[in-house]
This record gives structure tokens, C-alpha cells and sequence, in this order.
């Protein structure tokens, strides 16, 4: 059964979010089709595209395929901007034409992309309800074609990429700072088993390395220690094993780094 999931940057005490699932469900009952609606996160920094696109990107995939994932984020133009509906990865993404969609799959091209026109729907009065509509009418497994014409190159916004320096070092980015205040950069598992070679490396983060590999939870027995892994989403993450409560005493800001940072790599001979 699909799914929809509703991501923003609407934050959770604002009715924005209310108002959008309102809308949700008066298609669904109007068409004659339900779907449960998940909230995967309303914390989205205000019109922080990269953030949107790792927490959404690093999802999707969890849920069933041909699910629904409505993102809105940077929509103060929400009127003055254009609404698409992209099939990507077996999956429907709605939201603007501004370019914040391109960031949750960069390395996947859409199957096809289209602008929400509903030129059959004039009765809706706002963009949300028209979104809404569209999520009711891919439930019904309408065509994605029937929403509106074809657009041959959407809106896309430039992603950082790692950048290898010499043979030896490498340069990469924070691309997003987690709850618990763990650096998550933007070196996909992928491109890091291409750099390294099979060789051993170590993080550098304002001149402070971090050489250890979490390799077991036993590791994090030592409440002080610093390291870097893969997370589950394969991306590489610099943490420290028993960060503080209220954003105190984590690896970001033990070692003073914020989004878009740099951080160096090097191979360990």
C-alpha cells in the first residue's frame, strides 16, 4: 500500500502543517482513496535545501514503492512558483520548481517530470490543495502525465562534491548536523571506496585528527572518544560516542564546524 509522507520547513507548532494535511484528506475522501500520512520531519531549517534533501533522500527508500512524498520547503513564493511532480527511483516527489527536489537523488536522473497544472481543478484556491490533489490523484494511480505537461529540464541546484586533491588527500564537506550533533558529510560510501583504494585513512577537522574507525559498539565505551564511520545511509559520519544533552559536548561543536564546512582526509601509509 502506498504511502504519503509530508516533509517542510513549516515547523511543528505552525497550523501550515495542519492546513496541508486538511487538504490531503479532502482529496482522498473526494476521490475515494486513503493513504496513511507520514510526517517525516517539519524541522527542517528555513529553506535549507541540502537539509531537506539528506533527511528525504536518506528515507524514501524505506517506504513502499509508488508512495507519495509531498516536500515543501523554501515556499514563501509558494503562489509565484511553479508546482511539479517527479517519478524517481519507483517513487512520486511533489513540491516546487525551484530546484530543492534535484537534491534527494543527484546521482538518479527522473523517469519523468511534469508541471502540476489541473487545468480541470480551477475551483482550488491555493497551491497546497492543488499538491493535495495531485498526492489523491498518483493514490488513484492516475498517470503522472495527467497532472500537466512534461518538463524537459527542471530547476536544479548545485550539490558540493568531494574533491580529491593529490593522491593522498582528499577534501569533503558537512552536509548536515544530526540531533545528537554527529557531523554528517557528504562522502557517499561509494565514493570513499574509490578514493581510498583499500587504504587506511584519517579525518581531519580544524587541524584535530580523527583516526578511529568505529568498528563495534564496545568502542563507545569511552564517553570522550571521537570517530568517524558510515551511517546507515552510507555517509560518512564524525562523531563523538557519548554526546551531551542540549547540544553541548558534541562533535560539532567540540570541533567548531557548521554546515558546508571543509574537512580534509588523508590516506594513512
Amino acid at each position: 500500500m502506498p504511502i504519503v509522507t509530508f516533509t517542510s520547513d513549516y515547523g511543528w507548532n505552525d497550523p501550515d502543517t495542519a492546513v496541508v494535511r486538511g487538504h490531503l484528506y479532502t482529496e482522498m475522501l473526494r476521490m475515494n482513496c486513503a493513504a496513511p500520512i507520514v510526517d517525516i520531519s517539519h524541522g527542517i531549517l528555513p529553506r535549507n535545501h541540502q537539509e531537506a534533501g539528506y533527511i528525504v533522500g536518506s528515507s524514501y527508500s524505506a517506504f513502499p514503492k509508488g508512495s507519495v512524498h509531498l516536500v515543501l520547503v523554501d515556499c514563501l513564493d509558494i503562489r509565484e512558483t511553479k508546482l511539479m511532480a517527479m517519478e524517481l527511483d519507483g517513487h512520486y516527489f511533489l513540491g516546487l520548481d525551484h530546484g530543492g527536489l534535484s537534491l534527494i537523488r543527484p546521482d538518479l536522473d527522473p523517469t519523468q517530470v511534469v508541471q502540476i497544472d489541473l487545468k480541470n481543478r480551477l475551483e482550488l484556491p491555493y497551491s497546497e490543495a492543488k499538491l493535495a490533489a495531485a498526492c489523491a490523484h498518483l493514490l488513484n494511480q492516475g498517470a503522472l502525465s495527467l497532472l500537466g505537461p512534461t518538463i524537459a529540464q527542471m530547476e536544479k541546484m548545485q550539490v558540493i562534491h568531494p574533491e580529491v586533491k593529490n593522491g593522498q588527500t582528499a577534501i569533503i564537506h558537512v552536509q548536515f548536523i544530526d540531533h545528537f550533533g554527529q557531523i554528517i558529510t557528504n562522502a557517499r560510501k561509494e565514493w570513499l571506496a574509490n578514493w581510498q583504494g583499500g587504504h587506511r585513512f584519517q579525518a581531519i577537522v580544524r587541524g584535530r585528527k580523527i583516526p578511529a574507525l568505529l568498528h563495534e559498539a564496545q568502542q563507545l565505551n569511552d564517553p570522550s572518544l571521537l570517530y568517524y564511520r558510515l551511517n546507515r545511509f552510507g555517509n560518512l559520519e564524525i562523531g563523538i560516542s557519548r554526546p551531551g544533552g542540549n547540544r553541548s559536548n558534541t562533535a560539532a561543536t567540540l570541533l567548531g564546524v557548521s554546515v558546508h564546512d571543509p574537512i580534509e582526509l588523508q590516506i594513512i601509509a
